[in-house]
């Protein structure tokens, strides 16, 4: 499969997963729906009491992580001169969490009235930390897949990131601060945003090497 072929295979499966994440928004404004969601939450808050574990899967979830992470991550990447590998990155942590914080302000979902373990501010869907986690080590499984030739190291780590993912997700239903649709939604915005921002990345590189070609 071709570069303009992968591009605009990733721009489609984005699209896609918008449209879910506003299905979920749907559901989240029907009665019925919104009921059942309330319920589950409250059924897996604090359930099998690993408060110190969920706690740290919420750090490593958070900005508080991820910033330091990605200054390691981006020293050794410029370090092989990869400039558009670095902007990739940083555009796609910084622009979904900016996105994050205007989906909740037009969504504006409270909170679980549940007796947060951790902190947590301003509205509720789609989850910060589901859909940041989901850009963030998904585009960690994105390099892992394409940069790394050892088929059992490649597919190892790539699991761990996704399943990563799913338990951070988790862990803010188990602290009491999101119902499980705001998780849900989360997943399917930042996989939509990180397809996105694959896709344009892509497209950048592949029109790079042409040009080069061509010089």
């Amino acid at each position: 499969m071709n570069s303009y072929i992968k591009s605009n295979a990733m721009f489609m499966a984005s699209g896609i997963l918008f449209t879910i994440f506003l299905f979920v928004a749907l559901l989240i404004s029907l009665e019925a729906t919104e009921s059942w969601d309330r319920m589950i939450g409250e059924s897996l808050y604090r359930i099998g009491e690993m408060d110190g574990f969920f706690i740290f899967l919420s750090y490593i979830g958070s900005k508080l992580f991820f910033y330091p992470a990605l200054i390691v991550l981006t020293l050794f990447i410029l370090f092989k001169r990869n400039w558009y590998l670095a902007l990739f990155l940083w555009g796609n942590l910084v622009g979904v969490r900016l996105l994050n914080t205007l989906l909740k302000t037009i969504f504006s979902r409270d909170r679980p009235s549940l007796d947060h373990v951790v902190e947590a501010g301003y509205y509720s869907y789609p989850s910060g930390h589901s859909m940041n986690s989901m850009a963030f080590y998904g585009a960690i499984a994105y390099l892992c897949y394409w940069m790394i030739k050892k088929s059992w190291l490649r597919n190892t780590l790539m699991i761990f990131c996704f399943v990563l993912i799913g338990l951070i997700g988790f862990s803010r239903v188990y602290l009491g601060v999101h119902y499980p649709l705001d998780v849900f939604g989360g997943f399917a915005m930042g996989a939509s945003w990180l397809l996105l921002m694959s896709g344009i990345y892509s497209k950048v590189v592949h029109n790079k090497k042409i040009n080069s070609f061509h010089n």
